[in-house]
């Protein structure tokens, strides 16, 4: 052997070893940070900290002729983060998950997912995944990535990736912050819509709305069962810092299929918002039009210190208010609830397509 090719191959040694070592110590870091995480979570809303969590529940009738439910949770455990502004020194403040869980359930089979952030960066940085099928068989995979989210080592229970890859929980995880993102937000701008068709006038219009609302109410009470639903829950307990009192939001979507068939097309009908903050209480509901999905009614009602306040709002086909009813001064024809009401049908789309 001559010279210069064993002193390649010490080099090659030396940086296979070095590798290694840096492997070990990144599953290492991993291992406690996974350990500090858990302990977050356990005394989140506990021994006087403050609860800051979002929950989603979904359930969808996949067979109605065999009777199989997808049902399942999506859990978020997030901080308050701050990105300064080195110019001038101000900040704003923000909320980052650091750990989200997931658990699935449809005709047998399940699935338990763990995925582990940077608290500062927000990069993923572990994720287990646990699959049982309905024969009994479990599979585990565990994925570690460095700092900068590039994978670094894979350790499953099956040689095969037709159960997920590291790539593949990496994409998941950015579609959770998408739905975390969205929720927590409180509108987005909502588009115009194009007439189609010949329009209603407006008592025709008043009237399909109240009948559309009448039966969404039916459909969301599970009083008709002659259609395919999917709805989703999501309830996020938060509290500013400082001593800002602690708030609980709950919004809950309920969508229909348009046929029992499992890649069938699902909309949003109908979504309600409500937050509970101390001695304030806020109520809302969105009604989307069964046709073309547009808002077409949405009602408001605050609560504080004894005092109510109400506004209803009626759309037309291209969601231009027709009739506002309130008990406030307000005047400002909807605009709010049409680009919330938007934000909420994005959630809904992402939800379903998604968990």
């Amino acid at each position: 052997m001559t010279r210069t090719i064993l002193f390649t191959l010490i080099c090659l040694l030396g940086l296979s070893t070095a590798q290694a070592q840096n492997k070990s110590e990144r599953i290492k870091e991993i291992r406690k940070m996974y350990a500090e995480a858990k302990e977050l979570i356990a005394n989140n809303g506990k021994n006087g900290n403050p609860a800051k969590d979002m929950e989603i529940t979904f359930n969808e009738i996949v067979s109605i002729e065999h009777d199989i439910y997808n049902e399942g949770s999506l859990d978020f455990y997030f901080d308050e983060q701050r990105k300064v502004n080195t110019d001038d020194g101000s900040f704003y403040a923000y909320e980052q998950p650091y750990f989200i869980t997931y658990y699935n359930s449809v005709h047998g089979h399940e699935c338990f997912r763990e995925q582990m952030f940077d608290p500062k960066t927000g990069v993923l940085v572990f994720a287990f995944v646990k699959w049982v099928t309905d024969a009994g068989m479990t599979i585990e995979h565990r994925y570690y990535y460095d700092a900068a989210g590039k994978l670094v080592e894979t350790k499953n229970s099956t040689n095969s990736d037709d159960w997920g890859t590291g790539e593949s929980e990496q994409k998941l995880a950015e579609q959770y912050l998408q739905i975390f993102k969205l929720a927590m937000v409180s509108g987005e701008k909502a588009p115009t819509a194009k007439p189609q068709g010949t329009m209603r006038s407006k008592a025709d219009q008043m009237k399909h709305i109240r009948t559309q609302y009448a039966l969404a109410k039916d459909k969301s009470g599970k009083k008709v069962e002659t259609f395919y639903p999917y709805d989703a829950t999501i309830t996020i307990h938060n509290q500013e810092e400082g001593d800002c009192p602690p708030v609980t939001d709950v919004i809950c979507l309920f969508g229909e299929k348009s046929n029992n068939n499992a890649e069938s097309d699902t909309k949003c009908f109908l979504a309600t918002t409500h937050r509970t903050l101390m001695g304030f209480d806020n109520y809302q509901e969105f009604l989307f039009d069964s046709t073309n999905h547009q808002l077409i009614f949405s009602y408001d009602r605050a609560m504080e210190e004894g005092e109510t306040l109400e506004c209803r709002y009626y759309f037309d086909e291209v969601g231009k208010c027709i009739e506002t009813k309130t008990n406030t001064e307000s005047n400002d024809d909807g605009d709010a609830d049409k680009n919330k009401a938007h934000a909420l049908q994005l959630l809904f789309q992402l939800l379903q397509s998604t968990l």
